[in-house]
């Protein structure tokens, strides 16, 4: 049987150490291991100019796809048997032709009162306002197409602000506002009653406004 001895423990840290040691200072002596290098600027001054502004065409004013759609066709006639006045025959007042705007848009049409201060020598005021929806291409706002009761709204002469209004229309049509002969009795329709036995000399004016809905 044979016999051996370990070596000593503590000799081979050492030996390592000094292997590192070694290698490490060949390294700093070559510069081939761990190498850094560095180097350095500053800003100055160049040249500053103000950044120019962006090339931008002329603006033009927006069309208005709704200038002339409304069109008087005849104003309106009172005639008078001592304070009573009346309608004597179907009138067409106004057409607004929206034939070539798509179905598919909605618009609102409003007859307004324009000068309510005028009307001093009337006691009482309203008309039966009728709206008449014709298709296009046969279009004609022909008086006798007043009925009574198309679309009727009764126009009331009590404010500054006295107006009747037909709201989401359909385009692609022809409405035409009008009113039919009337003895000017009807306390639900048309009413007109002058303030003294003169008749009236002042007569009112109004306005026709047709706007998109959406």
């Amino acid at each position: 049987m044979s016999t051996f001895d370990s070596p000593n423990p503590r000799s081979r840290p050492r030996r390592r150490l000094a292997a590192w040691l070694a290698f490490g200072a060949v390294g700093l002596a070559t510069g081939a291991v761990w190498a850094t290098g560095f180097t350095s600027f500053t800003g100055t001054q160049g040249t500053a100019v103000e950044s120019p502004a962006m090339t931008k065409g002329t603006p033009a004013d927006q069309a208005n796809d709704l200038n002339g759609k409304a069109t008087k066709v005849n104003d309106i006639t009172f005639d008078f048997d001592g304070r009573w006045g009346k309608i004597a025959a179907n009138t067409s007042l106004v057409k607004v032709d929206l034939s070539t705007l798509a179905a598919g848009k909605h618009f609102n049409i409003a007859l307004l009162l324009a000068n309510t201060s005028d009307l001093t020598d009337w006691a009482s005021m309203q008309l039966k306002i009728e709206n008449v929806y014709e298709a296009t291409g046969t279009a004609s706002c022909d008086a006798s197409h007043f009925t009574g009761s198309a679309h009727a709204k009764v126009l009331n002469f009590d404010n500054e602000d006295a107006g009747v209004y037909w709201n989401g229309l359909p385009g692609d049509a022809v409405y035409c506002l009008g009113i039919s002969a009337a003895t000017g009795d009807d306390v639900a329709g048309t009413f007109l009653r002058a303030a003294t036995d003169a008749a009236p000399t002042h007569f009112p004016s109004f306005i026709t406004t047709v706007d998109r809905a959406d």
